[in-house]
């Protein structure tokens, strides 16, 4: 009796481990379920931070100048050539020099001679965000020393370059091309085109918080 007793237990004893086997590897498959999961949330939350990163660099906050800039048409009759001016401002009340009245050197240059509507035409600030150097408008990129093509590549239209450091940025828009500086230009909003003029009315925000 007692071999055939021990027999049954042993059997029994095996008959219970292969539920708990099963049970394991279920915890495992469960385990590696989860971690697939959140590994999958994981990319589709960085996917969309960086398309709401790239929604604020396209959504830029611009403030109005308590006196519009008025360049002289003539002077922007084709694409290929900058003009340098002045813009008189007041810095934010969240500023660290708080209501106070900045002026801040910019450049506007016309990117199509289709018609003479505010959009044909871009304004920056002409100030580096890099060390604050004063950026020159380069209408041929061939004129572009091969240190800079080096690190911007390619470039096929006007671009701001900076002279201390070679930063380079898009003439039509202000973007970065290359060099140090953290960001492209600050810029301005061309809000109007007269028979006479190019009125820029308004300023990106941040600069009356750094100017």
């Amino acid at each position: 009796m007692t071999p055939a007793l021990r027999g049954n237990t042993a059997g029994r004893a095996e008959t219970g481990a292969a539920p708990a086997r099963e049970g394991a590897a279920k915890a495992r498959g469960g385990g590696l379920a989860r971690r697939t999961f959140l590994g999958a949330a994981a990319l589709v939350l960085c996917g969309l931070g960086r398309r709401l990163r790239a929604q604020g660099r396209r959504f830029l906050r611009y403030h109005p100048l308590p006196r519009p800039v008025l360049v002289p048409r003539n002077a922007l009759a084709a694409p290929g050539r900058a003009r340098r001016f002045q813009a008189r401002a007041v810095s934010l009340p969240t500023a660290a020099n708080p209501d106070q009245p900045v002026r801040v050197t910019g450049l506007v240059t016309r990117i199509s001679d289709a018609d003479d509507a505010p959009d044909r035409f871009r304004a920056v600030c002409a100030v580096c965000p890099h060390e604050r150097c004063e950026v020159d408008f380069v209408g041929d990129p061939a004129d572009l020393h091969p240190d800079v093509i080096a690190e911007t590549g390619p470039v096929d239209g006007p671009v701001y370059l900076c002279p201390c450091h070679n930063s380079a940025f898009a003439a039509a828009d202000g973007r970065r091309l290359g060099g140090p500086a953290p960001r492209g230009l600050y810029r301005f909003r061309v809000t109007d085109v007269t028979d006479t003029s190019v009125v820029i009315g308004e300023v990106e925000e941040d600069v009356l918080l750094f100017f």
